[in-house]
């Protein structure tokens, strides 16, 4: 049987209608993607039904887009360490990192199956006391959570709001493009989070050429999403997001955006086993039923082509 966590029927009707989520067959589905990880010798007790639901969701149930984006999820990580290990929140480093707020999560929508907002402030970004690694280490701290607990975000998508104001030329030269790559895979591609549209604030003079850099990154699947600049107007924002569900810096109603970030200061804290666990998932060399024992992947045992082969990460 199956533990998941139940939602709301609101939810569950976007589920059913967008995602292709049937009951009946959730378990089903569960078992058969249970019993390809046991195939690889993944790090299976590491996950859970509502680890394998949200991709399942992320994916609207085909069961090859599932397995394609899992292998990925593991295998991208493994490829950054520099991101996924060391991130201890009771560590003083990951704190001050934590404690800068750059990437928050807001907790409140206008309607219950509206996308969530996710809200990027860059030029919170202290390039003389942190990398850009060390930044993207607590976002992905922060995503982990987010996918086992928020099933609004893993249903409904989310909206990101990029807020560039105080971004200078010493912010964009920390931005090491292969890194950035790898850091979209991971949170695109090996994501079974959605993103529903890009808003962008307070872009600095002459950044378009950044801007040009950062949507050249994006997925084949985000580029036909929605991005919307709104320069330094709050007003044009407003058209998208109601001030009764925004921090108060963004002239909204809700309490400040500081308040939101100690708010997750204390939930990192609170789930520091859970995250040090999820370090430890990333991509180990399996024996395929063919293989007759090495440990050289095959098509057959990955069942979808060629995952880790034609990833073209290096």
């Amino acid at each position: 049987m199956s533990h998941i966590r139940p939602i709301t029927p609101q939810l569950a009707e976007v589920a059913k209608r967008q995602l292709n989520e049937n009951a009946t067959q959730v378990e089903s589905h569960l078992k058969v993607i249970r019993s390809w990880l046991v195939e690889l010798n993944l790090q299976t007790s590491l996950v859970d039904d509502q680890f394998l639901i949200a991709f399942l969701r992320g994916c609207k149930f085909s069961l090859e887009k599932v397995k394609k984006k899992i292998l990925l999820f593991y295998h991208i990580r493994s490829e950054l360490p520099q991101i996924i290990q060391n991130r201890d929140p009771y560590d003083a480093d990951v704190l001050k990192i934590i404690r800068m707020g750059v990437g928050i999560p807001l907790p409140a929508t206008e309607q219950p199956t509206d996308p969530k907002i996710f809200i990027i402030r860059v030029g919170r970004f202290q390039v003389s006391s942190c990398t850009f690694a060390d930044i993207m280490k607590v976002g992905t701290m922060i995503n982990d959570i987010v996918m086992r607990d928020d099933d609004q975000m893993v249903i409904c998508g989310m909206a990101l709001i990029i807020d560039l104001k105080g971004v200078t030329a010493s912010h964009l030269m920390h931005f090491e493009m292969e890194l950035l790559r790898k850091v979209a895979i991971l949170n695109q591609d090996a994501s079974p989070l959605r993103m529903q549209g890009i808003h962008i604030l307070h872009p600095p003079p002459g950044a378009q050429t950044a801007l040009n850099i950062f949507n050249g990154l994006l997925s084949e699947k985000n580029q036909h999403k929605r991005i919307y600049t709104h320069g330094r107007d709050l007003k044009s924002l407003h058209e998208h997001f109601s001030p009764r569900i925004l921090p108060q810096e963004y002239g909204g109603d809700m309490e400040s955006i500081d308040t939101i970030a100690q708010q997750w200061e204390t939930k990192l804290l609170d789930n520091r086993s859970y995250l040090l666990d999820m370090a430890l998932m990333n991509a180990q060399p399996c024996s395929s039923p063919t293989s007759g024992g090495k440990n050289v992947p095959s098509n057959n045992a990955f069942g979808v082509d060629g995952s880790f082969r034609k990833l073209n990460l290096d």
